[in-house]
């Protein structure tokens, strides 16, 4: 069960990289939330808040409850997830969030690292497991997204490829192309064996090269001198 991760920001209406600077002058970044019919806002928070609201397993598929405060009116509260950022590569702070709002009786489309689990039978004889694929593309209710897309290789032999039409996703349906392989196993080398006759023919010929070479012939003394 995927449980919401309450963050609280403040609707702004400075846009602009001028008044973004400003913002991240006072240590909060600036942000938007839309989507789903709603209208456009424009929102600051704070950063570290935001780390520590997002879940550590699920990261970007974190299901928010966002609370925007607005001066002179009532609280409101989105259901979102974050559909993408902007951070600083030299520091990775981030610099920008988008927040999309999702309803939670709907399938929304998200990305799923491939989590593989036990020892395909061609390992254990041998093979090679080799990963095809990182992540799957499904359509999951925001209350059903799993840290993870779990594939048990353990039925695997050498020679085979799991591919998409191959697996299930009991939480939601998969969206990508069922051809796509995920993981195959290497079949393991087989070594040569060797017939009796090849078997044969190697001892009869180690037993020809241990055999001494023939000496060679003396060399005739040479005739003594004549007094």
């Amino acid at each position: 069960m995927n449980q919401q991760r309450e963050i609280t920001v403040q609707a702004r209406t400075g846009t602009g990289k001028g008044a973004a600077h400003k913002l991240r002058a006072t240590g909060k970044i600036p942000g938007v939330v839309y989507g789903h019919g709603g209208e456009h806002l424009t929102i600051a928070l704070d950063p570290l808040a935001l780390r520590k609201a997002v879940d550590p397993a699920r990261k970007r598929n974190t299901w928010f409850s966002v609370r925007i405060q607005e001066e002179g009116k009532a609280d409101r509260v989105e259901s979102c997830i974050i559909v993408d950022r902007q951070l600083d590569l030299v520091r990775d702070d981030i610099l920008h969030v988008d927040f999309l709002r999702v309803d939670p009786e709907r399938e929304l489309e998200v990305k799923l690292p491939l989590e593989f689990t036990g020892r395909a039978a061609g390992v254990a004889v041998g093979g090679t497991l080799k990963t095809m694929a990182r992540q799957i593309r499904v359509a999951v209710k925001p209350a059903d997204i799993p840290t993870s897309f779990v594939i048990d290789v353990t039925p695997l032999e050498g020679g085979q490829t799991l591919r998409v039409r191959d697996v299930t996703f009991p939480a939601g349906r998969i969206l990508d192309n069922g051809n796509l392989p995920l993981v195959l196993v290497e079949a393991a080398k087989a070594k040569k064996e060797e017939t009796p006759g090849e078997a044969g023919k190697k001892a009869a010929a180690g037993k020809g090269a241990a055999k001494a070479a023939p000496a060679k012939a003396a060399a005739p003394a040479k005739d003594a001198k004549k007094k």
